[in-house]
């Protein structure tokens, strides 16, 4: 079989397609839903028995519930894309655990606390720019858009509700410690959609280079300074998963849903805490670990 015929009916077909970008129809999507978020920690140092190990401290947020609003838009200009997107939520419940250890690789757990973490906020901003190539009908329509852009996220956390459980002495009052964490950076990826007469099915995937950067205030350390008792800082990578579906009700509105995941991980960064003396010292931010995932319901205006 000869390829020069076949090459050309291809590409008669593929960039007539690849031209109709312009007829896609951009949108506005408001949604709602709930999030889950899991943040973990942990440090190096010295102990106050003398001897150094590899996690002297770490800190797990977990069950992170939070009511979770998301406002986005896709346009299309030409065969070029840009979304973007903003979203907030406040958290209702969750969990905090402290533990310090006096033995490398966890052991010798000399103290624990186990706490409330039910209050606090999550919030996100991103926005990525691509170039479309479809192929098909507008009404049985396949696209792939290469993408990059920058992201912004950010986990105000909170301690509150202190239980001591190593020694076992029980609860303890006054515990309102704050933690707040970004993560910012580039991230390249593609979106993907199907178009089938009133249905259409999205799809994204983002990898992120993440930039953290976290402040703290441990309110009842009197040893440490206040409002900021630490900060971390280090580097690392991000993966964001997203997948959804939305159902034409006519020619300018549509309801949609959505499962958003995000998986982010930072190491071998600088803890640098400040002590109520004015001095400070580092030691090694071994590890920094954040999940979320979302449900998430809306409306979608098309113009």
């Amino acid at each position: 079989m000869k390829k020069g015929p076949f090459l050309i009916a291809a590409a008669l077909y593929v960039i007539p397609s690849i031209a109709e970008a312009a007829n896609e129809i951009s949108e506005v999507n408001l949604s709602a839903g709930k999030r889950t978020d899991e943040l973990d920690w942990n440090i190096a140092g010295t102990s106050p028995y003398g001897n150094f190990v590899n996690v002297l401290s770490e800190l797990q947020w977990r069950d992170l519930e939070s009511n979770y609003l998301k406002a986005r838009t896709r346009i299309f200009l030409d065969r070029f894309y840009i979304r973007g997107s903003a979203g907030y939520g406040f958290i209702t419940s969750g969990s905090n655990q402290d533990s310090d250890y006096r033995g490398n690789n966890r052991t010798l757990e000399y103290s624990r606390s186990n706490n409330a973490s039910n209050d606090g906020s999550v919030w996100d901003v991103e926005g990525g720019l691509g170039y479309v190539f479809g192929t098909g009908p507008k009404g049985n329509r396949l696209n792939l858009i290469p993408m990059a852009g920058i992201s912004y996220h950010k986990q105000n956390l909170k301690i509150t509700d202190g239980y001591q459980t190593i020694p076992a002495t029980g609860p303890f009052s006054g515990l309102n410690s704050s933690y707040a964490s970004r993560w910012a950076g580039p991230w390249a990826g593609a979106d993907l959609s199907y178009v089938f007469r009133d249905l259409t099915l999205l799809g994204s995937f983002e990898y992120h280079i993440a930039y953290f950067k976290a402040d703290a205030d441990w309110n009842l350390r009197t040893d440490f300074a206040h409002p900021v008792s630490f900060e971390h800082w280090a580097t690392g990578t991000g993966v964001v998963i997203s997948l959804g579906a939305e159902y034409s009700l006519g020619k300018n509105w549509s309801l949609g849903g959505a499962y958003d995941m995000h998986d982010f991980r930072a190491t071998d960064g600088t803890d640098r805490t400040y002590f109520s003396d004015g001095s400070a010292a580092d030691t090694t931010l071994n590890e920094v670990n954040w999940e979320s995932q979302a449900v998430m319901l809306g409306v979608n205006y098309k113009f």
